[in-house]
């Protein structure tokens, strides 16, 4: 996707060590050419390193406590290694001597099969799409011949700036207390499920607490942007054209806010798996507010599997090919004052692809949010899905009300189920009132006890008795 597409957030660097706390006094300037990590490990904890502008090429940093990575502008870190040297085989241009192969992990799309490989390969910083054979290979491609160690490309890389993925992450650890801010990080060869930015030790999935990941860039790294932790506050970033997903992982007490999440999952992987603009998993106390979250390749803002005491507001959610904001078998969660925008077309049977859908989940309140033609509005669907860490995974007590609802077409608002149990509908207090409808021709706008309803039949179930219906406008088709 070319950057000009993207809606590019504003940062403004906040004064240089600004949340450093408990520091040793040390501050290091660190030039690109300089051995990042081991300065850090022969560093005290606090100490401050200021990265000067430049490309700071495969650096892998376990920071101590309380240490800082402050970037001028422009300090790039990069998981990439130049490729300089190629012979001419046939049609393609090959580098041999290739060694780097990392963890194969992830389900990929029909269309990606290589997807599940965390090696990139970047022509003039545009990723190249990795191919499962030399018999597939084309311009635009490349192709890893990883019994043979080497890479294979269609187009000449005579004048051009070839780099591969190399390096598995920028950060990682269970250091507590680390502020990284003002840098570019990207094109790591992290497998999905990791990050770039990994706030956990991935050895023994030790995860770090507070953390302040503010005004970076997060780009072109192949598995996740970001894997938070506890307390990790994530704030003004750009994660943008990750392989895998913008944001995931497991965290308490974990802010979101203020970034933008966009155009994430370039490597083809199945969404339905993990994938997309954020997932998040067994958190208590996340909080998503105030990021504007586009065109990503699966779901948009994604609470799956035991979360606890969600609040998601303020969130501009838009073009996102899975479901805009998507709560799944998780636990209480309020969704509050978002605007949901064109989200769901990737999966629009029967209530998937809502701008707001909420599966198998108890005690979620969804109010104060205006969505507008997303594949269906605002859904809740029941399955089978168990018991998860604090009871049944099942929707109960759900209440959307004061929402604003335009739909031209596909279902408004409503509740299905598959496990043949109708008390969702008669004794599970699932409610929804006074919101504002705005729909289109077909008067089937609700769906309920298994059936497309009208205004007249979704109301005489007690639905919306209160709420406010007006004529859809042609702007809004």
């Amino acid at each position: 996707m070319s950057l000009c597409t993207l809606l590019l957030i504003t940062i403004a660097l906040p004064p240089r060590y600004s949340s450093v706390a408990a520091g040793s006094g040390l501050q290091l300037v660190v030039a690109p050419e300089d051995d990042l990590a081991g300065l850090v490990g022969a560093s005290p904890e606090g100490t401050v390193f200021r990265l000067k502008a430049g490309v700071h090429r495969l650096q892998m940093v376990a920071p101590k406590n309380y240490q800082s990575f402050l970037g001028d502008p422009g300090a790039i870190l990069s998981g990439a290694r130049l490729l300089t040297s190629f012979t001419r085989q046939g049609s393609w241009w090959v580098a041999s001597g290739q060694t780097q192969q990392g963890p194969v992990h992830g389900r990929c799309l029909p269309t990606a099969r290589r997807c599940a490989y965390p090696e990139d390969l970047f022509l003039d910083d545009v990723p190249l799409r990795h191919v499962a054979s030399l018999a597939a290979l084309g311009p635009g491609t490349w192709f890893f011949d990883y019994a043979q160690d080497k890479i294979y490309l269609a187009d000449d890389p005579a004048g051009h700036r070839v780099e591969t993925s190399v390096s598995r992450r920028a950060f990682y650890g269970s250091a507590s207390n680390v502020t990284l801010r003002g840098l570019i990080i990207e094109k790591y060869a992290n497998e999905a499920q990791h990050g770039a930015i990994h706030g956990q030790d991935p050895a023994t999935e030790t995860i770090s607490h507070n953390w302040v990941v503010e005004a970076n860039e997060l780009r072109w790294n192949h598995g996740a942007g970001l894997i938070i932790g506890h307390g990790m506050q994530v704030l003004d970033n750009l994660v943008y054209e990750n392989g895998q997903i913008g944001i995931a992982g497991i965290g308490d007490d974990v802010l979101i806010d203020g970034n933008e999440i966009a155009f994430n999952n370039t490597s083809g992987f199945n969404w339905e798996w993990e994938a997309g603009g954020t997932k998040f998993v067994k958190t208590r106390r996340l909080v998503v507010r105030n990021n504007f979250v586009h065109d990503n390749v699966g779901p948009g803002l994604w609470t799956d599997i035991d979360n606890l005491d969600t609040l998601v507001e303020g969130n501009y959610v838009a073009n996102n090919v899975d479901s805009g904001i998507f709560h799944e078998i998780s636990y209480a969660a309020v969704i509050r004052y978002n605007t949901v925008v064109g989200n769901g077309f990737g999966r629009c049977n029967w209530l998937w692809g809502s701008g707001i859908l909420i599966a198998a989940s108890p005690n979620v309140e969804v109010y104060g949010n205006v969505l507008t033609n997303n594949c269906n509005g605002i859904g809740g669907v029941q399955q089978d899905r168990g018991t998860g860490l604090y009871g049944p995974h099942e929707i109960a007590n759900l209440y959307v009300d004061g929402n604003t609802i335009t739909q031209a077409d596909g279902v408004a608002a409503g509740l299905v189920q598959d496990i043949g149990d109708q008390s969702y509908f008669t004794s599970r207090n699932n409610r929804f009132d006074r919101n504002v409808y705005r729909v289109g021709p077909d008067p089937h706008k609700f769906r309920w006890l298994g059936r497309r309803l009208t205004k007249a039949q979704w109301t005489t179930h007690g639905l919306d008795v209160s709420s406010t219906w007006l004529p859809i406008s042609p702007l809004d088709r």
